[in-house]
């Protein structure tokens, strides 16, 4: 099987990504939108266009919240100071949804890229240095901030009612959200952070 074009998947995913941002402009104009990502499990060869609203994600981050403190409230009755600091660094309470399988609009469209599969079971397929460093996963880390960063560039987002601030980034299937970039700061059109 033979390895991606990732120039290919990157200009393919970027037009999809402008269908996708039109469309549900069209269909969603009243709903602000905070939340832009990408969603993919890079090995079945497919990527989630993902769409987020203020009022989905102030509900999940209030409901994530709420279970963080249930929880740590029974934790720490038996808590040892050894665990402490760790357990409380993993509980992550976030004034937003930052897991787009809370998304108010998860999957809104999915692209799909054939050959993924066979090629992450073949034997070309790269290795890294450990476990945790993917072929697909990193070319695909690349595509996706290229793909954001074009889409904020020619400023395909401004068809949305964006929240102040919007969030735009990407996940891979049960590993932690990548924020990638954060704009419309205080509602002023097109204003984003460069650092």
């Amino acid at each position: 099987m033979n390895e991606p074009d990732w120039k290919e998947v990157e200009e393919r995913l970027y037009q999809e990504s402008v269908s996708a941002i039109e469309q549900f402009s069209a269909e969603h104009a009243d709903e602000e939108i905070c939340y832009f990502a990408f969603d993919s499990e890079p090995y079945y060869g497919y990527v989630l266009l993902c769409f987020d609203t203020t009022e989905n994600s102030v509900m999940e981050a209030k409901r994530s919240a709420e279970y963080a403190y249930n929880e740590t409230a029974k934790a720490i009755k038996k808590m040892s100071w050894l665990s402490a600091h760790s357990y409380m660094a993993n509980a992550n309470l976030l004034p937003f949804t930052n897991n787009t399988g809370d998304f108010q609009y998860q999957g809104y469209t999915q692209v799909n890229f054939e050959g993924w599969r066979e090629f992450a079971e073949s034997d070309d397929y790269p290795k890294g240095y450990t476990e945790m460093q993917d072929y697909l996963e990193g070319n695909l880390s690349i595509v996706f901030w290229k793909v954001i960063d074009r889409l904020i560039r020619e400023k395909h987002f401004s068809v949305l009612k964006m929240a102040s601030p919007f969030f735009v980034g990407y996940g891979f299937h049960d590993q932690d959200q990548v924020l990638l970039r954060i704009m419309n700061w205080d509602n002023e059109e097109g204003s984003e952070a460069r650092d």
